[in-house]
């Protein structure tokens, strides 16, 4: 305990408020500096894991924590009442030695993965509370009295970096949903729970009747639709290795076209661990949307006339899979087109080219 240095997790934790690509090696740091396995991060607010950030060490431990069910048997969530009103919490604030010998999570699932004691740090910022888990082996032991007291300074300055990468990811929420809206598209953001944090103008302009927003969630007036929406939501959110754009949801609208809603996730909020924002949602109207022309898509982007058969219909919202089916030919064809098509137009994924095109449509529009 003599060798750690907190003034080098304070810096890690410092650089990596304004830099999301130093979190790694922040959190290795804390771990080489407090003789630890590994360390994790997450929230407690509201949703109670996934884990926003963990080290390399911890990820066995994880992937059997949520593939065997212990996020619901977790037996250290009892320590959250603690963990709020205080900097630090270690199982022997939560158990007695002989409960720790006779409860499952200890001896079903942590004793086999060769894991023992932990220490959580108390990192809060207004109404949010996050917790940073340091995990050790059997060798290493239990954190002492002494350790965890040093471990208590971290928890002030930890809380300081969470307010500034809080709000450097609501400013990048901000500057997103500013630029769906000046590429023509309508959308929203979700924090962690599935709620609406907010929309753009012309996401709201299409909110009314049978889908709008009660009391900060996207409701359909077909409960099924709902309910769809809020399980991609939640897989998006829950599940870190989740694809960052998952297939539409159709919200049905009477004696209309059903409004196509797009779960998407951006690379710097996940990366974030107290961006407020997690998700997009994208909104495509098909009465509102014209599909591009072929011709001025092949002229302005280089693509193949197969390719921008495809293009046309992808910024319509349709899915990749029935317009392969529709134009009789294979998926995996339709796919090599589309990999062709995001490079050629300098995006990754579908929500960006419907965006991209929406842009060069208001363009035309603007010309006539």
């Amino acid at each position: 305990m003599a060798s750690w240095n907190l003034n080098a997790i304070e810096q890690g934790f410092s650089r990596a408020a304004t830099d999301v690509s130093a979190w790694k090696d922040a959190l290795d740091t804390v771990v080489r500096e407090t003789g630890s396995h590994g360390t994790l991060l997450f929230s407690l607010t509201g949703v109670q894991f996934p884990t926003a950030l963990l080290t390399d060490s911890m990820q066995e431990s994880t992937h059997v924590y949520m593939r065997d069910g212990w996020d619901g048997r977790d037996a250290r969530f009892r320590g959250i009442p603690l963990l709020q009103r205080q900097a630090v919490v270690d199982d022997f604030d939560i158990f007695s030695l002989d409960t720790i010998k006779q409860l499952p999570y200890f001896q079903e699932f942590l004793r086999p993965l060769k894991l023992s004691g932990f220490a959580g740090i108390r990192i809060a910022h207004g109404d949010n509370l996050w917790c940073l888990s340091l995990q050790r082996s059997p060798a290493q032991g239990h954190f002492s009295t002494e350790e965890k007291q040093r471990l208590t300074a971290l928890s002030n300055s930890m809380s300081s970096a969470a307010a500034v990468s809080s709000a450097l990811g609501f400013a990048t929420v901000k500057a997103a949903l500013d630029a769906f809206e000046l590429s023509g598209s309508a959308a929203l953001i979700i924090d962690k729970q599935g709620e609406v944090i907010r929309a753009n103008p012309r996401a709201e302009r299409l909110l009314r009747g049978d889908v709008r927003i009660v009391a900060r969630r996207l409701i359909a007036k077909d409960a099924k639709a709902t309910a769809r929406l809020d399980s991609a939501l939640s897989r998006l959110v829950r599940n870190p290795e989740s694809p960052a754009l998952l297939p539409p949801v159709a919200l049905p609208r009477e004696a209309r076209l059903p409004l196509m809603a797009y779960p998407l996730r951006l690379s710097d909020l996940g990366a974030n661990p107290f961006a407020v924002g997690r998700a997009f949602i994208v909104l495509v109207d098909p009465e509102e949307r014209r599909r591009p022309p072929e011709a001025a898509l092949r002229d302005v982007f280089g693509l193949t006339v197969a390719e921008a058969r495809l293009a046309a219909r992808l910024a319509c919202g349709e899915v990749l899979e029935a317009i392969a089916d529709d134009l009789n030919v294979a998926k995996e064809t339709a796919r090599f087109h589309l990999k062709r098509i995001f490079a050629k137009t300098g995006v990754r994924r579908q929500a960006e080219l419907v965006a991209l095109f929406a842009r060069l449509l208001s363009r035309n529009d603007e010309d006539h």
